[in-house]
């Protein structure tokens, strides 16, 4: 993962458990993320443990354990046409169907999530933050040296 922000190391002593959560979301003054947990038969651990937060009467989440993104929640996308034209995308998304509605859908890595993001979400670039940090903004825009 090339975020070390986002991802925390675990120490072997000390600081951080073995229980405490790898990812975490960033901190922006417009958005409050909580932390919650739901039960699925969809996840070999038996639940997904998620930071979340509302957006346009979606829900933006992120696993806490491994950082995957709920894609649906950012982009209503056709996921068969993306995954066509990006096969190697297959291996790597999860779906969740069933269940509770407000974790079904399409889940992929972070970084994944963060590259398709930079293409199709400029124009929520700043309701991205707590997932992506500022590095949402980066390389995403043509023109955002000049907007700087």
């Amino acid at each position: 993962m090339t975020s070390g922000v986002l991802q925390d190391s675990l120490p072997t002593a000390g600081g951080l458990s073995a229980s405490s959560p790898r990812f975490r979301p960033y901190a922006s003054p417009s958005h409050h993320v909580i932390k919650s947990r739901y039960i699925t038969s969809n996840d070999p651990r038996g639940y997904i443990p998620v930071y979340e937060y509302p957006l346009n009467g979606q829900w933006i989440m992120m696993d806490v354990d491994d950082g995957y993104i709920l894609w649906t929640g950012i982009w209503k996308a056709d996921i068969v046409k993306m995954i066509e034209s990006q096969p190697d995308l297959a291996s790597q998304i999860r779906r969740v169907r069933g269940g509770y509605l407000k974790i079904q859908g399409t889940w992929m890595p972070y970084e994944v999530a963060l590259r398709l993001s930079r293409r199709v979400a400029w124009p929520i670039r700043h309701d991205l933050v707590p997932l992506f940090g500022y590095a949402i903004w980066t390389p995403c825009h043509p023109f955002f040296s000049l907007i700087r």
